[in-house]
């Protein structure tokens, strides 16, 4: 939908945007009164030649801003984390026994308590 129109004079090499209402979107066209409708996207990217002189004369409209949806406390989660099971010992394997303790070790426990 158009929203602004494009004004230019060759001669004065000068263009300007401005914006439209309803009224003058109904009555425009291409031929007369040399005015272009445009809609905001295209009336965002005009350009115009080197050396012409550019005023945009349209009043400032804020980009939409998407609202975030606020967090509700009642809601379940979409997907539950899963974990991985930890893999059973395949049938038929034992335990592994402990290590034996080292030739230290063994003589200290043996080694006699000394009395003070």
């Amino acid at each position: 939908m158009a929203t602004a129109g494009l004004g230019y004079d060759i001669t004065g090499a000068r263009a300007w945007l401005y914006d439209l209402d309803p009224a003058t979107i109904a009555g425009t066209t291409r031929g007369q009164g040399m005015v272009v409708p445009l809609c905001r996207t295209h009336a965002d990217r005009i350009t115009v030649p080197v050396g012409w002189e550019f005023s945009d004369r349209r009043t400032a409209v804020p980009d939409p801003v998407a609202a975030q949806p606020a967090p509700s406390m009642t809601s379940a989660p979409l997907f539950e984390p899963r974990s991985r099971p930890e893999p059973a010992d395949p049938p038929g394997v034992a335990e592994p026994e402990p290590a034996p303790s080292s030739l230290l070790e063994r003589a200290f426990r043996a080694a006699p308590a000394r009395s003070q």
